[in-house]
């Protein structure tokens, strides 16, 4: 049955055509299912980028982007201006979102969210056409919400300063394989790097954000020209922050494939290690993209994080360094 969109909302959209799997990766659609509304729309003024574009945009990467999305509670950028416009976050599904867009309610200290779920790339495209410019995840599935399936450190240097992020990522690099974790990094779209590891849920969300903290203190520690934990910009002082803070219950961070609303139309992409002297975060853009899901293939082999926290709070106690509870509000 098609779904029709409140009055100055779009055109009427056909249901899904075809369900992904999770964790499995197929060919792209060779055309979006849905029928875009203002395609010639201008959402990028700087390059001219429009929104039949950026629909197209989601309909090429759908299935590795779903891979990453599927079953997970989503926060939506939207710019119905364009990016250069008024945007806004929006956690809560719309109630003219058609069916085929699930709903996950969470709950929260001072009430509940209704949160948007896909599970097929026609829900992607479908909220494209509602202007969403970037997806935003947690860490967990609404099928296991207590145990993250996967662990971030997102690397947050100043505007333009590339080559402090890169030793940053080095740095952090070293000492996640130290103790036996293999990160893949993620040129973000924005000025900084994701180091992302596919982890099996073995830890709870308390857990993994300890051992980020854990991480982030002592890399802090030992390389305090270069890395800090302030959360305040002010206090940085050139400095990259390491920030842990992405594994944090309610917390999300730019789904890999997703847009950015930058003066350019990035996108958040896995690259491997080797590259890591020649794409920076802002390098990869519409129509500039690999075919291959670098993160995908490291989910076929996730990383017990119980040895890796366990070595962690040794080195910790070792060096003498402490963690004290984060309140990014009072920070």
């Amino acid at each position: 049955m098609v779904k029709q969109i409140r009055a100055g909302q779009g055109l009427p959209i056909a249901p899904p055509q075809r369900m992904l799997p999770a964790r499995s990766v197929q060919t792209p659609y060779p055309h979006p299912v849905v029928e875009v509304s203002s395609a010639g729309r201008v959402v990028y003024p700087t390059t001219g980028t429009t929104k039949g574009e950026v629909v197209a945009h989601y309909s090429a990467v759908g299935e590795r982007l779903l891979h990453h999305i599927i079953d997970r509670p989503l926060t939506l950028q939207r710019f119905p201006r364009g990016v250069a416009g008024q945007g806004f976050m929006q956690k809560n599904a719309a109630d003219y979102f058609p069916d085929y867009i699930g709903r996950h309610v969470v709950e929260r200290q001072d009430g509940t969210t209704n949160h948007p779920v896909v599970t097929t790339v026609a829900g992607i495209e479908y909220l494209a056409n509602q202007n969403t410019i970037t997806f935003h995840i947690p860490t967990t599935t609404i099928t296991a919400p207590n145990y993250p399936d996967r662990f971030i450190i997102d690397l947050d240097p100043p505007e333009g300063s590339v080559a402090i992020v890169r030793e940053a990522a080095l740095l952090t690099r070293e000492l996640f394989e130290g103790i036996g974790v293999p990160t893949t990094p993620v040129a973000t779209g924005s000025k900084g790097y994701h180091l992302t590891a596919m982890i099996s849920p073995t830890l709870t969300v308390p857990e993994v954000d300890e051992l980020g903290q854990l991480a982030a203190a002592v890399l802090s520690a030992q390389h305090p020209d270069v890395l800090t934990t302030e959360f305040r910009k002010a206090n940085r002082q050139g400095r990259v922050f390491c920030d842990w803070l992405r594994n944090r219950w309610g917390s999300t961070s730019v789904a890999p494939w997703s847009l950015r609303p930058r003066l350019r139309p990035t996108v958040a992409v896995p690259f491997d290690w080797s590259e890591l002297d020649t794409i920076a975060p802002d390098t990869f853009a519409i129509g500039e993209l690999p075919s291959l899901d670098l993160l995908a293939r490291a989910a076929e082999s996730p990383v017990d994080l119980r040895p890796a926290l366990e070595s962690l709070r040794e080195a910790a106690a070792g060096s003498g360094v402490t963690i004290e509870p984060f309140d990014r509000f009072r920070s």
